[in-house]
This record gives C-alpha cells, sequence and structure tokens, in this order.
C-alpha cells in the first residue's frame, strides 16, 4: 500500500460553467488515521487551503478570495493511486461573485477526487470536483461547481 507522507503542498486550478475559474494552494497533513483492508487502505487527512475564485471577464464583481479546512477520507485502492472526499467550511471575502449572489461568505465545500503518487518520486498528479454551497442557510443559493486539475509535492 501507499507509504505515509508527512504532509503535501498542491496547487489546484479548475474551471466551472460561463467562465469561472478557481486557483487555489492547499497544505494537506500526513495521515491522522489508518485502517488496512484486505486489498486496499483508507485514511484520514486535513487539508487547509487558500484560493481565489473569479467570475467571468467584464462582471462587475470579478473575484473573491476563500479559505478553506476541509477533512478528506482517502481510499488506496491501488498502491498509489487513492480516491478522496471530503466535506469542509470556507470563508468567502464577500457575497457577489460576476453575476452570482451567493448570500453569504460562508460556504461548505464537497470534493471528490482522484490522485495518484508517481512512483519512486514526491509527485502527486490528480483530478477533483469542488462544489462550494451554503447548503441553503440563506437564499439565493447558486452553487459554485469546479472541475479541477491537481499538482503535489510530499516533504
Amino acid at each position: 500500500m501507499a507509504q505515509a507522507q508527512a504532509a503535501e503542498l498542491s496547487a489546484l486550478w479548475g474551471a466551472g460553467k460561463e467562465g469561472y475559474n478557481n486557483a487555489t494552494l492547499a497544505v494537506q497533513t500526513g495521515p491522522l488515521w489508518t485502517h488496512d483492508l484486505a486489498h486496499s487502505k483508507i485514511d484520514v487527512v486535513l487539508e487547509a487551503s487558500a484560493g481565489q475564485v473569479t467570475g467571468p471577464s467584464g462582471s462587475a464583481h470579478r473575484s473573491l478570495t476563500h479559505l478553506g479546512l476541509t477533512p478528506f477520507a482517502r481510499w488506496w485502492f491501488a498502491p498509489d493511486t487513492a480516491m478522496e472526499f471530503g466535506i469542509g467550511a470556507n470563508v468567502f471575502s464577500g457575497t457577489y461573485l460576476g453575476s452570482k449572489h451567493i448570500s453569504t461568505a460562508y460556504q461548505f465545500g464537497d470534493s471528490i477526487g482522484l490522485l495518484h503518487r508517481v512512483a519512486g518520486t514526491p509527485w502527486t498528479l490528480g483530478a477533483r470536483f469542488t462544489h462550494y454551497s451554503n447548503a441553503d442557510i440563506k437564499r439565493p443559493n447558486p452553487g459554485q461547481d469546479y472541475l479541477q486539475l491537481r499538482v503535489g509535492y510530499s516533504f
């Protein structure tokens, strides 16, 4: 199974519908909990992130900064390949992005992804789908969806 890593620094970039984009830097802890299965492994890590979402060019409310904290469960179904699932808390710097009024600066971030550690190197490559929403705490709640590419470096 995959070797435990001390920590990982990742850069994620993603695009959404209608010209919305998300660029994020994230730091993941090493595994906080691990459970070996018959032919795979599950672990849990914590991710702290900082990023910027941008609306379509020409929009009045062009960008927002966000900070997040998300626990991720990872299922290592192959020695260096895993699926990751996370739900966390995010704070945005405002409530208007492009033509969207997201109502609250507090947004949940739900993510599902696939990652692969390049054997014999500290590099990780992956893809992640992330959805931000205020879970109908306040309306409107248009949500934001991003398909992201990920490059990580373990240290």
